[in-house]
């Protein structure tokens, strides 16, 4: 892990500051449509015996999360105080509305996982070997593993060069392995961004179409069930990795989504029309999180009888709603922390 940090992190000149217009609008199409599929992934069953893939969108997000999270980390001045405070007002208010949603509707059903939920806002829930689900939240298992690879991610980076190496295996080792099993998959990203290939259009192309065909196949053939079945027949402790337990087909997939995304970027001549469809895009994409995050203990609303339209209009007017509170307030959130950092920090300098 730590080689591969060393080759992904290192300067490059020729990184790019800016994504491109049309591959960031693809990649904004993208979440939306990731976040979509683990929403109706947990919800529409219950209404029709139709599956969708749940898992696979999750490994899509961290292929995606590590590009974006490299971006933002190659802006000019960025600092660790300044990475860190973005981070926390992206993902924290929303985590822990979440979280809240999920303890309120457990405590109406009698219940009361409070050390649940306060393991989960520190976001420890897949920590070590164990394995403490959010109340009414089975999705909020990744945000977990995200939050330790922006941690592990920002130990390298921001970290002095003598620090590094213990800084970065530390807060690895407070990860816990399960976490770590996956961070191969968001390192894809990481190299996706510092090393993106630059192809010909008819390579391209038939990449694109053929990364597609290959993510429905492996999902179609339940390629992950094979795969997890045979590593419990050669290693059977692999069962206490829970969420990691398909690491192997997560690997795969996750170098077939890097593959796509690669081929994606060097086809966007193709995909200009996305830019036609930007404002409803990055308008979606922007309530990807708040769909992810709060879709599963809003879906506890559901009621014997109730039709999907019915279903889906609340669930989307909750998560609206949710939304306008948490998500699409960051820039608020992030005016909040930079003053209290800046008071905090006025009198340290007296």
């Amino acid at each position: 892990m730590m080689a591969a940090l060393q080759s992904l992190s290192t300067a490059n000149s020729k990184v790019r500051n800016e994504i491109p217009r049309a591959f960031s609008i693809y990649l904004d199409l993208l979440r939306f449509l990731a976040a979509l599929s683990v929403v109706l992934h947990h919800t529409f069953l219950q209404f029709a015996p139709l599956e969708f893939p749940g898992h696979e969108a999750v490994v899509v997000f961290f292929v995606l999360s590590g590009y974006v999270i490299t971006h933002t980390t190659s802006r000019p001045g960025m600092t660790l105080s300044t990475y860190l405070q973005h981070r926390i007002a992206r993902i924290v208010p929303v985590a822990w509305a979440a979280l809240l949603v999920g303890l309120i509707l457990s405590m109406a059903k009698g219940e009361l996982p409070l050390a649940a939920t306060l393991t989960n806002m520190f976001f420890l829930g897949q920590s070590g070997l164990g394995w403490t689900e959010a109340p009414l939240n089975v999705a909020f298992w990744s945000l977990n593993y995200e939050v330790w690879y922006y941690l592990i991610f920002a130990a390298w980076i921001f970290s002095a060069p003598r620090y590094r190496i213990v800084l970065t295996g530390l807060t690895a080792l407070i990860a816990g392995p399960k976490i770590v099993l996956l961070f191969p998959i968001w390192l894809m990203g990481v190299w996706l961004y510092r090393k993106m290939p630059v192809l010909d259009k008819g390579p391209a192309l038939a990449i694109y179409a053929a990364t597609l065909i290959a993510a429905v196949l492996l999902w179609r053939f339940d390629i992950s069930e094979l795969l997890r079945a045979w590593l419990y027949d050669v290693f059977p402790p692999a069962w206490r990795a829970h969420h990691s337990t398909q690491m192997l087909y997560d690997l795969v997939l996750g170098v077939v989504v890097t593959a796509h995304l690669s081929a994606a970027a060097n086809i966007m001549s193709s995909l200009d029309w996305l830019t036609r469809f930007e404002g409803p895009i990055r308008y979606l994409a922007g309530l990807s999180f708040s769909m992810y995050a709060f879709h599963g203990p809003l879906g506890e609303l559901y009621q014997p009888g109730m039709s999907p339209f019915q279903f889906y209009a609340e669930l989307s007017i909750g998560i609206f709603l949710l939304a306008q509170l948490t998500e699409c307030r960051v820039a608020f959130f992030r005016s909040m922390l930079r003053q209290l950092v800046a008071r905090t920090a006025h009198p340290l300098s007296q």
